[in-house]
């Protein structure tokens, strides 16, 4: 009892706040890719007291289920939800981002980054740079393995890019900017 009403008058006095009801709540699905008759997933979701300050996060799984990746940032922060300011945008902003029609159908449709050079060639107007921490070396394996890649919008003008290998390892190979 005792316990009880320390834990009341702490609340009370403003000690931790009770969560409420999110008003931009949101969730999209969508098959992206399958794999012995059952698809990989991708997952997005919205979660915030408005769609204008939400968190968008971002999900694969494997087809057995199993989380690979995970990504969550500020929605305002991307550019796929710059008008997403009410649920139904928001809604359809989700769908967009799980949207897979990118020019990487796997990672060996990554750009050659050739021996010497500072970076992979770029690809038209889009260059492509590695995440830190992958060498030529580490990027020329993923690109022959020809893995699975799952692309998002991750900012204002780019794609973050994750290799997914055959043992469900998820690599963020790197970004492909957009031109402009």
């Amino acid at each position: 009892m005792r316990f009880a009403l320390i834990v009341t008058a702490f609340l009370a006095v403003g000690g931790v706040a009770p969560v409420q009801a999110a008003g931009c709540n949101l969730g999209a699905a969508s098959p992206w890719m399958a794999s012995k008759g059952r698809p990989y997933m991708s997952e997005a979701y919205a979660n915030g007291a408005t769609c204008a300050a939400a968190v968008v996060t971002i999900v694969v799984r494997a087809p057995d289920r199993k989380v690979l990746w995970v990504d969550a940032m500020p929605a305002e922060h991307l550019m796929t939800f710059v008008e997403a300011k009410t649920p139904p945008k928001m809604k359809a902003a989700l769908r967009d981002w799980l949207y897979q029609s990118h020019t990487f159908k796997s990672t060996g449709d990554l750009p050659e980054w050739k021996k010497g050079a500072d970076s992979p060639a770029p690809l038209g107007e889009f260059a492509f740079y590695p995440e830190e921490g992958i060498d030529q070396a580490t990027y020329a394996a993923i690109r022959a393995e020809k893995q699975a890649i799952f692309c998002y919008v991750q900012g204002m003008e780019s794609l973050a890019c994750v290799a997914i290998a055959k043992d469900g390892a998820a690599t963020k190979v790197g970004l492909q900017s957009f031109p402009g």
